[in-house]
């Protein structure tokens, strides 16, 4: 087939030996493989209609925070407490600064570790694209890559006005001289610790689908390969209440939004472990329950902080999510939050309690959080009167507003451990698993680069 022969000519890239197969169309080929100057902004997928108009606000853009290598060893994210009672099953989204898009922590370097870990071994499990989404994918690699240097100018240094960039966290060069070396959600992802998700309206029927995703940590299951071109409603089958109260209104809302309109929020499970890929709540088979051995002091809440925001030139829907731990035991003197935590896992609708597996593990931590509880009363906290209900700081610990971005938002009430050291021990165990299945005929390792 020559380049000529119809609108999409399929060119199966190897992308650097990450075995993804992209689709490019005839002007990424032209403009982009074939040694043209730039990445081909005015093409048809760019030109996709949409319900804002020109005159919109412009997209904002990120505040440089100046802080160095060293500090982002030590430097903690803004404390999530997005505990909500009553518990409704709700978007819950807020307005987001662009300075919070991607987010910065001390666990960067496990998570980008983690990252090229999952894609080498699984490969299109967790990372992929569509035909259509190719000038999605090359936007949200310059927006990702330009919200970085701008953001973190020491962690991020540009080289040839942004063709290469090193990451001083990770001391890799990433080349964006083209014909790219390597698929565009590569170069995203060695980036940024979040999951990323493009969604794009088709034009036939004019709803959204998935089309590309670099997808390394879902905490349970998602399946990259088997999700991409499905809409949105079959995506979301599995969520509870998503038929009577999100679908009805998630087309409208994501026909309305803006490039300037950036929201965020944040869903939350429990586990006891911190692995980025599934967590050991959802490796639990139906009606089984957490170990005996398990302590409860070992009992963490996993926020998915999820972002979402609208792309100018392609119209591309950008989806990120970026899971962070939160010991139970590090909020046990924050007021109210054992006792929101203890009234959800038994008394949040039926379907929420199985969907989050609650079900397994909460008889096994309950004398631990009433302990938590009682201690509250005796430290005057709360009392026993006190309703139990939606911090009033809600979706964050009360403790952020005496922090600053400068110095991070470190809970003053607990020393809190850094999990990197439990994590790396958690995936060399993971390792060793994997490695045995693999002898055993049961795993087949995908080498891939990244």
């Amino acid at each position: 087939m020559s380049l000529t022969e119809s609108n999409f000519s399929y060119l199966a890239l190897g992308a650097g030996a990450l075995g993804v197969t992209l689709f490019l169309s005839k002007d990424y080929i032209k403009n982009v493989l074939l040694g043209g100057s730039k990445i081909p902004i005015d093409s048809k997928a760019s030109r996709r209609k949409s319900s804002y108009s020109k005159e919109d606000e412009p997209v904002p853009e990120p505040t440089p925070l100046y802080i160095t290598p060293d500090q982002v060893k030590t430097y903690d994210d803004r404390p999530w407490r997005p505990f909500r009672w009553p518990y409704h099953q709700t978007m819950s989204v807020f307005k987001l600064d662009v300075n919070h898009w991607l987010d910065m922590d001390k666990y960067y370097i496990d998570y980008i570790n983690e990252k090229k870990r999952i894609f080498h071994r699984y490969s299109d499990e967790h990372i992929g694209s569509l035909p259509g989404s190719e000038e999605a994918c090359l936007e949200l690699m310059e927006t990702v890559r330009d919200h970085m240097l701008k953001r973190y100018p020491l962690l991020f240094k540009s080289e040839d006005n942004g063709l290469h960039v090193k990451n001083e966290l990770t001391g890799e060069v990433l080349d964006f001289t083209l014909p790219l070396k390597e698929d565009p959600l590569v170069y995203v992802s060695k980036m940024a610790k979040e999951d990323f998700y493009i969604v794009l309206k088709n034009e036939e029927d004019d709803k959204h689908y998935l089309m590309g995703a670099a997808v390394p940590f879902p905490g349970g299951s998602f399946g990259v390969k088997h999700k991409l071109g499905k809409h949105l409603d079959w995506i979301h089958t599995e969520v509870p209440y998503y038929e009577e109260k999100l679908k009805p209104s998630m087309e409208r809302w994501f026909k309305r939004m803006r490039p300037a309109d950036l929201v965020e929020r944040a869903s939350w499970y429990i586990s006891w472990d911190h692995k980025l890929l599934r967590n050991n709540v959802y490796a639990l088979k139906d009606d089984e329950k957490v170990e005996s051995s398990v302590k409860p002091t070992e009992f963490n809440v996993r926020v998915e902080r999820q972002t979402l925001r609208r792309l100018p030139k392609s119209n591309a829907i950008i989806f990120t999510n970026h899971p962070v731990f939160y010991s139970i035991e590090e909020m046990k003197d924050e007021p109210l939050v054992p006792s929101l935590i203890r009234k959800i896992i038994y008394e949040a609708p039926e379907s929420i309690i199985k969907y989050k597996k609650f079900e397994s593990f909460r008889d096994h931590i309950l004398p631990y959080l009433d302990e938590l509880v009682d201690r509250q009363y005796k430290l005057g906290l709360i009392t026993p009167e006190t309703p139990v209900k939606t911090l009033s700081t809600y979706p964050f610990a009360e403790f952020l507003k005496n922090s600053n971005e400068e110095k991070g938002w470190k809970n003053p009430k607990y020393d809190a451990p850094n999990y990197s050291e439990t994590f790396k021990k958690e995936i060399a165990l993971e390792e060793k698993t994997e490695d045995y299945l693999k002898n055993s005929g049961t795993f087949v390792p995908v080498k891939v680069g990244f």
